[in-house]
């Protein structure tokens, strides 16, 4: 029998064995998959059909299990079989239903039915693309001033306030013109007064010169960078991409690593995207070709279409993409055209209502990010808050529109300053090297620790063990990502893990040679160690949070490995040495210690 408290061994045991078992699924590996997805309104053929599909078709797929939205995921023996799969699906499924490839853990489903997954590999190990994006915050402020100028022409007319004309002077400042000077100055009352965040200045000849304050312009930025991480990360998030990174960096900065995606164009292509949608109207008085001279009219703009044909549109803006409430891709089934099916919430319907209701017979622009998609002309009331945008050259274009639209716009456009891109092979060459480097360290530091102290090295060679498991079970469990700094952190973290077994052996060995018994120097070895050993891992646990604190990206990614580790290592050196010690050497009485 031990002599060590039976609680303490069923702590250990509730550390290990969940380490043990959230670690396993690590060494399924991946599998290349194709996911089905549906979106709203999209109704799938069963799962049975699907797969009935590729038998047919002669492609073999390991298993299939249920996705998200009553989806499906099939599972493909390699990356052949995939691609073939993902044609096939694409061609026989519904226009509008989401054929995604993905890599999966490989792992049985009773497995992660308990919760237990593969640990998520960064974008160095997995492959991916990583971009660093950089919103145009010139842009953002433009569009600001844009609304407050519109803002500030109701204002005055509906304080019966005459101006003569309302210009954006620069992208943070407007020019007021007004009729007189008795109604500048109570303009100027009136949009200081409506608008606090502006500065008013009264100039001569009656013009008002309006500005945005410095406080202002930085809640601006903030609110737009805040903005587009959102809705980055909702695109990101109709793509499938599992587990992406998106964070703010400076001011005007947003990283974005997705590891896993195989098609790194789109990616880029769906995400960059503004996805501006506007509606305004045609100019249908205006002269066309005297505006493409350059004698446009002071309300009016000259916009273009894919094409290139030349459109003259009101400035103002009717009615935005802000209050779309779906979009779907399709087909035509009169022209056959490729189409984007878009549906507004209750105050879109009613403005659009209001809106085809007072200009039928009129033509109205559809434009995305400042180009014009389309310009119908409204043949009566659309009260139904439904509408229609064609002049797509090809479905896939009008189904990527879509998820823009669904995702919403970005605040402004957004340039890629930075861009990475990781092939799945040079990631299996990470891995690979990685993997033969803890292998090889975990070797070498555990034949030292058998050669150096007999019996009790092998003891801090199961703590090793212990300590790696844990750090993969761990990671598996908050849904962290390894990446390659993180492997390099568990080799460190394999030497620092048996330092402080070492301290305690070598306590041992002292009192040993003071001439305590065995059992008197195993106790006051770990007793006199256990102070030491805490002060000298909370200097390395202060530094590795530091890290992960401030740091982004790889190195974070170290710093988390180091800071588990850290706190798994304390537990392994004291309370799981300790307790094998004792179940080792049980009550017997002990003449001689092999340390």
């Amino acid at each position: 029998m031990t002599r060590y408290p039976w609680w303490k061994y069923l702590i250990i045991l509730a550390v290990v064995l969940p380490s043990i078992f959230y670690a396993l699924p690590n060494l399924y590996g991946w599998r290349p998959a194709v996911e089905v997805r549906a979106p709203v309104g999209t109704v799938l053929p069963s799962a049975a059909a699907m797969a009935g599909w590729l038998r047919q078709s002669g492609i073999a797929f390991v298993r299939m299990a249920g996705g998200v939205n009553g989806g499906v995921t099939f599972y493909f023996p390699n990356d052949n079989a995939q691609g073939l799969a993902e044609t096939l699906l694409q061609n026989r499924l519904p226009q509008n239903a989401q054929v995604i490839l993905s890599q999966k853990s490989a792992e049985p489903s009773w497995m992660s039915e308990f919760g237990a997954e593969p640990v998520n590999l960064g974008l160095d190990l997995r492959g991916g693309v990583y971009l660093l994006l950089r919103v145009d915050m010139e842009a953002v402020i433009h569009h600001h001033m844009q609304e407050y100028g519109n803002g500030v022409r109701t204002l005055l007319r509906h304080e019966n306030l005459q101006y003569v004309a309302v210009s954006q002077n620069g992208s943070a400042g407007l020019s007021v013109e007004m009729a007189n000077e008795d109604l500048a100055r109570r303009a100027e009352q009136v949009i200081a007064g409506k608008y606090p965040e502006l500065s008013v200045q009264l100039q001569p000849n009656a013009i008002l010169k309006i500005a945005i304050t410095a406080a202002s312009v930085q809640k601006m930025t903030d609110e737009a960078l805040q903005q587009a991480i959102v809705v980055i990360r909702n695109r990101i998030d109709q793509l499938g991409v599992a587990e992406p990174e998106i964070q703010r960096q400076g001011r005007e900065h947003i990283a974005v690593q997705l590891p896993g995606v195989q098609d790194t164009q789109r990616a880029k292509a769906i995400i960059g995207s503004t996805a501006q949608l506007e509606f305004r109207m045609v100019a249908n008085g205006g002269d066309l070709a005297a505006a493409l001279k350059g004698k446009i009219p002071p309300g009016d703009a000259l916009y273009y279409g894919a094409n290139g044909a030349p459109y003259l549109l009101h400035k103002e803006t009717v009615l935005t993409g802000r209050y779309l409430s779906g979009a779907a891709a399709g087909v035509d089934s009169n022209s056959g055209q490729s189409i984007v099916n878009i549906s507004f919430d209750s105050v879109g319907t009613r403005i659009f209502g209001d809106l085809t209701s007072k200009n039928v017979g009129k033509r109205m622009a559809i434009l995305l990010d400042n180009r014009v998609v389309t310009a119908p002309v409204i043949r009566e009331a659309i009260t139904g808050g439904r509408a229609q945008i064609d002049g797509f050259p090809s479905l896939k274009v009008a189904s990527n529109v879509a998820i823009e639209l669904r995702a919403g716009a970005l605040p402004a456009p957004v340039h890629v300053s930075e861009e990475r891109t990781v092939g799945p092979t040079l990631g299996q060459d990470s891995i690979h090297d990685g993997v033969m480097a803890v292998l090889f360290g975990m070797l070498f530091v555990m034949f030292f620790m058998t050669f150096y102290y007999r019996a009790f090295g092998l003891i801090a060679d199961l703590a090793i063990l212990v300590n790696v498991l844990a750090i993969l079970a761990v990671l598996s469990i908050v849904g962290g990502s390894l990446t390659l700094p993180g492997l390099a952190g568990i080799v460190l973290k394999i030497g620092l893990a048996v330092d402080a077994n070492v301290l305690v052996f070598e306590r041992i060995r002292e009192e040993v040679r003071r001439g305590m018994s065995p059992r008197a120097g195993i106790d006051a070895g770990f007793r006199k160690a256990f102070a030491t050993i805490v002060d000298s891992n909370i200097t390395v646990l202060i530094a590795a949070l530091t890290l992960f604190q401030f740091g982004t990206g790889a190195i974070k990614g170290f710093a988390l490995v180091l800071t588990i580790g850290v706190m798994v290592s304390m537990f392994t050196a004291t309370l799981m040495s300790r307790g094998i010690v004792e179940l080792a050497l049980g009550r017997r009485r002990v003449e001689k210690l092999w340390i």
